[in-house]
């Protein structure tokens, strides 16, 4: 059998942590398992640590936009750069992740001489660039073999604008190293519950809002910690909000630890604005963990009100503190939520996923040159 050469070419990759970065890391890890060369298309990012499977080019630089903090590469001569590597790389297939985001991503769908698969993970309201520039993307599109979405609310935002056959394919999470065993952290008082934030520190992900709500319902009566992992060029602006709260503890950003917070906290709080999937909602929940956060369609992929969390009103920050409260002081509902979250997130376990694409690889291959 074929193993075959396949390259992963993503804007996002450790050390900047989100959604699409574990998706990229975990799929390479199971394709690899199974036997095939997988190479890491992405940028320099500061703190980056060298790794043979991983190939950075151009420099990777922040920008607003969406309504949130996004990276692009940036670089003298980068299109002839991606063609060499993609050139020398002798790729089978060169799977691109958001691949109508500027610059990389397009850059690869460009310049790739093999079948390019893309997986959309994006959600938005409306696109001024797709209106004004629909010709150009749809041209980028129809070069793909395949559209992956990994939600319907991904397909929902690019349905309005592109014409396409789409594949749903979700988002995965590791169902043994995101575990209810996982020890507690020095950070987690065990004399208090625990509230966890964990992500960038984004307007859109909104820890503003969550500060808020937490303080309005942590009091002599209700003791509580609030527990915030992440961090980003906002964290001055989030520790003033926080105003040296001795229950407010600022963790910093943290990777091979996030399992020990999720199964430590009493709940994970995710009152972000905007979502296409919800990877943490997925991680939370193998961790055994209830969980709060915002009533989105995106999260409606992954959760149900009152069976693995309480969804509360977007923005809400009334409504984000009643439901903490609720959480907090309903022992047995915590553990009814927690349970049913561990059994759901079972069945989107990384082997299964990875199933779904490498045999989406091979209809577009051909199945006789993927390897078992």
């Amino acid at each position: 059998m074929h193993r075959l050469r396949i390259a992963q070419v993503t804007e996002y990759y450790y050390p900047h942590l989100g959604g699409i970065c574990e998706h990229v890391h975990f799929l390479a890890r199971e394709a690899r398992l199974r036997g095939h060369h997988v190479d890491i298309i992405t940028s320099n990012l500061a703190g980056a640590v060298d790794s043979p499977d991983v190939i950075r080019v151009g420099r990777s630089v922040p920008v607003y936009g969406n309504g949130s903090l996004a990276r692009i590469t940036v670089g003298r001569s980068l299109r002839r750069q991606v063609r060499d590597v993609l050139r020398e790389g002798a790729y089978d297939l060169v799977h691109v992740h958001s691949p109508l985001a500027p610059v990389l991503p397009m850059l690869a769908v460009d310049e790739a001489d093999c079948p390019v698969v893309g997986t959309f993970h994006t959600y938005f309201e409306s696109s001024v660039g797709y209106t004004l520039g629909r010709r150009y993307f749809q041209r980028r599109m129809d070069r793909l073999a395949a559209a992956v979405a990994v939600s319907p609310t991904v397909v929902e935002a690019h349905g309005r604008y592109f014409e396409t056959e789409w594949t749903h394919i979700p988002n995965g999470v590791d169902t043994q190293f995101f575990s209810p065993n996982a020890p507690r952290p020095m950070s987690i008082r065990a004399d208090v519950p625990s509230v966890l934030f964990l992500g960038r520190f984004d307007p859109r992900n909104g820890l503003a809002s969550l500060i808020d709500a937490f303080k309005r319902i942590r009091s002599p009566q209700r003791p509580a910690q609030l527990v915030i992992v992440g961090d980003g060029p906002l964290r001055r602006y989030y520790r003033r909000l926080a105003a040296g709260d001795p229950d407010i503890t600022f963790v910093g950003a943290v990777l091979g630890e996030r399992p020990e917070y999720y199964a430590n906290c009493s709940l994970y709080a995710c009152p972000t604005t905007k979502a296409s999937f919800g990877i943490t909602l997925l991680e939370s929940m193998a961790c055994g963990t209830p969980i709060v956060c915002s009533d989105l369609n995106g999260f409606r992929n992954v959760v149900a009100h009152e069976r693995e969390a309480l969804l509360v009103p977007c923005g809400d920050a009334g409504a984000l503190a009643d439901a903490l409260a609720t959480m907090l002081e309903d022992d047995a509902m915590r553990a009814r939520l927690g349970a049913t979250g561990r059994q759901r997130a079972l069945s989107y376990g990384w082997p299964r996923v990875s199933d779904m694409i490498l045999s989406l690889y091979a209809r577009i291959l051909g199945a006789e040159r993927i390897a078992a």
